[in-house]
């Protein structure tokens, strides 16, 4: 899968669940349960030891049907690795501009961290696809990410770190493409236990709420249009 067509599918998702594990096979069940919650992106930490394996299991398994992407990646070698494991997208925690050019370069989809305006500024004209905004909660939140978007309306922003289901619908009306979501979809004590069937409902919940939170804005924009005229 190409970059462009990844980035397109990870916005039309809206939310990017993220599982942290050190172990393949509690990954590979986890996101089945997330795409049985009607997701069909997952990103696959890499900070834990062994992730290159877990990534490994997840694109192979579930690679066809979902976007996979690596997340926690720091440079240029950890995008070449994640790519070589299955990774269709790269996010950052912070801002590396070697990560970002090696995305490039590999045709991957790269979501670039970034918290405060200096930083959004140089990940925006670094040529990744989208600004990570992380982690949101030190920030004022959806208030931040509004105050970002006014400075900077043509940089593509995921809203991601303290993003919950109460809070999910306030970032996507403050300007969010997309929702990254840790563990209020796949926490690690649910997951070590295999009690993967509150990942399924967990994401349905956070669709529901994506969906709601669209349908206000596309009437919003609706109504701005017609008062335009």
């Amino acid at each position: 899968m190409r970059r462009i067509e990844a980035f397109g599918r990870v916005k039309h998702e809206g939310i990017i669940p993220a599982i942290r594990t050190s172990e393949p096979a509690e990954a590979v069940h986890a996101a089945l349960a997330i795409q049985l919650g009607g997701i069909m992106v997952v990103e696959v930490s890499l900070a834990p030891a062994g992730s290159l394996e877990v990534l490994e299991a997840v694109a192979h398994k579930h690679g066809k049907h979902m976007v996979v992407g690596a997340g926690s990646i720091v440079d240029a070698e950890g995008v070449a690795m994640a790519a070589k494991a299955g990774a269709q997208f790269i996010v950052t925690p912070g801002f590396s501009a070697e990560a970002v050019a090696k995305a490039v370069e590999l045709d991957l989809a790269v979501f670039a961290g970034a918290i405060t305006p200096t930083e959004v500024q140089m990940a925006s004209s670094s040529g990744a696809d989208a600004v990570k905004l992380f982690p949101c909660f030190a920030m004022a939140g959806p208030r931040y990410l509004k105050a970002l978007r006014g400075q900077y309306p043509q940089t593509q922003f995921i809203a991601s770190g303290g993003v919950t289901l109460d809070n999910c619908g306030d970032y996507i009306r403050a300007g969010a493409v997309a929702l990254g979501i840790g563990g209020d979809i796949a926490d690690g004590e649910s997951m070590a236990a295999g009690d993967h069937r509150v990942f399924t409902v967990r994401a349905k919940r956070f669709r529901e709420a994506l969906a709601t939170a669209r349908e206000y804005e596309d009437a919003v924009r609706s109504i701005n249009v017609g008062e335009g005229r």
